[in-house]
């Protein structure tokens, strides 16, 4: 997602009422800590592909931690992950570029249960404000970090899990904290938690991780 596109975007979206937000009662944190004994993989998917219920039900009932879904155009594709949030049982990790505090609202409103934030898109203080409104709607703040520093930067906000690319993982993380990969590559088993995996586009992709 472009940064630029996605300012302009956020021009004209309407904002939500934080007051009309329902916390989250799905827990993306519990869903992916399996004390390292385990990589969970968590298919990603674009709002805007016509079958997203259906792929999403059925990775729901193929037992999958988690779906994330990336929005590509807000205003119209925000239903459909709200459809998406409604026709599942797992958490649901909104992955596309959040740049102000009200997309955590208006994610929140569609059916999310945890955002990915990116450390280097944002000043601190947007980010602070962004991961607390997460926490404040029961949402995990996931929070991408690029170097040692940012995920010592961030480390005062205590996010729920931090993101990092296959290439830093190992990196020390703070005590309580889950590791996501941004995305699935060889050596993760036992130092991270979870990946996101762009190639579980359905079912039986998933199913067939389960088999190795």
């Amino acid at each position: 997602m472009d940064l630029e596109r996605r300012r302009k975007q956020n021009l004209t979206s309407p904002r939500q009422d934080a007051r009309e937000v329902t916390p989250s009662i799905r827990s993306f944190a519990l869903a992916i800590d399996r004390q390292r004994q385990g990589l969970e993989r968590i298919p990603v998917l674009q709002a805007s592909r016509r079958d997203l219920i259906e792929v999403c039900t059925a990775l729901d009932e193929a037992e999958v931690a988690a779906v994330a879904i990336s929005i590509d155009e807000p205003q119209a594709e925000l239903g459909r992950m709200q459809e998406a949030a409604r026709s599942i049982s797992v958490p649901l990790l909104r992955t596309d570029l959040l740049l102000e505090e009200f997309q955590i609202y208006e994610s929140r409103a569609a059916g999310a249960d945890a955002v990915l934030l990116r450390a280097g898109a944002v000043p601190f203080e947007i980010l602070a404000r962004m991961a607390q409104a997460a926490k404040g709607t029961h949402m995990a703040a996931c929070i991408a970090c690029a170097s040692a520093a940012e995920i010592d930067q961030v480390a005062p906000l205590q996010p729920a899990v931090i993101a990092l690319p296959p290439s830093l993982i190992g990196l020390k993380i703070p005590p309580r904290m889950l590791v996501l990969a941004l995305e699935y590559g060889e050596g993760l088993h036992g130092r991270a938690d979870a990946a996101l995996d762009e190639t579980l586009d359905s079912a039986d992709a998933f199913r067939r991780t389960l088999e190795t």
